[in-house]
């Protein structure tokens, strides 16, 4: 781990090359003319069936890196630029031609602030209450969910409520079929944990949680509550990154990047 200005954590986490409930109703638009799946999340809006247990699943999908539709990574690419030029049908005309629209809309617990990501046919959605669910990408229906623990309520700052769990929008990495999702848990305390999921299952097959004292600056130590992580996870060469900053620049934080 490594800190940014004041000094950054290195964690490593290397692949291999009751809280107060809202829940959010995931829409999907997409154009069938340019082949695209166009993905936006709502804020709260109401009630959604309660979830028994902490994973379930209704059938297993096949895993793999999927068609050239793929959204692994925020904004289509290590870039972050969303550019993607395998849609060069997707022109104004094409959004106006009747075959832009929204195809279905979901009930999952919790808000949603990450980019879902799509792998092949699956929907991967994850949110502030630390769940992360897999839906079919043309009908929305649930193929399996799985939750990573109990969420952070927060009162310290308004800028996110109420809960904190899963912000950021996580990675895919077609070499083992893992899905990575960072989220604020309790565990014997609050502590961030990078997640890793099977695509097909959803079931948790990685898990490291963020804890240490930055190799820039051994007299840090990094703690869980004050750090805030927005940023999008990045896969790159084997390793995941991630970057931690703060909820409303409240409290004595640091900036890191764990990797």
């Amino acid at each position: 781990m490594t800190s940014l200005g004041k000094p950054v954590i290195y964690v490593r986490a290397r692949t291999a090359l009751g809280a107060r409930k809202s829940f959010s109703i995931l829409a999907v638009a997409a154009v069938a003319a340019a082949g695209l799946t166009a993905v936006a999340a709502a804020g709260p809006a109401g009630a959604a069936a309660a979830h028994a247990g902490r994973h379930h699943r209704a059938a297993p999908v096949a895993p793999g890196s999927g068609p050239s539709g793929d959204e692994t990574t925020i904004s289509q690419n290590d870039l972050r630029n969303g550019w993607d030029p395998n849609e060069p049908t997707l022109t104004p005309a094409a959004l106006q031609n009747g075959s832009f629209g929204q195809i279905f809309k979901t009930s999952v617990n919790g808000q949603v602030y990450g980019q879902p990501l799509v792998v092949g046919n699956t929907l991967i959605v994850a949110t502030e209450t630390d769940w992360v669910y897999g839906l079919d990408a043309s009908t929305g229906a649930v193929l399996w969910k799985t939750s990573l623990g109990t969420p952070y309520h927060i009162t310290s700052c308004v800028d996110l409520t109420p809960d904190i769990g899963v912000t950021s929008t996580g990675v895919y990495d077609p070499s083992t079929g893992t899905v990575y999702e960072m989220g604020l848990v309790h565990e014997v305390s609050w502590q961030w944990h990078l997640f890793g999921l099977n695509v097909s299952t959803g079931a948790i097959t990685f898990k490291q949680r963020i804890v240490g004292h930055p190799t820039n600056d051994p007299h840090l130590s990094f703690s869980a509550l004050p750090q805030g992580q927005r940023a999008g996870l990045l896969l790159m060469n084997g390793w995941v990154y991630a970057t931690f900053a703060s909820h409303c620049d409240n409290g004595s934080y640091n900036g890191y990047v764990a990797a």
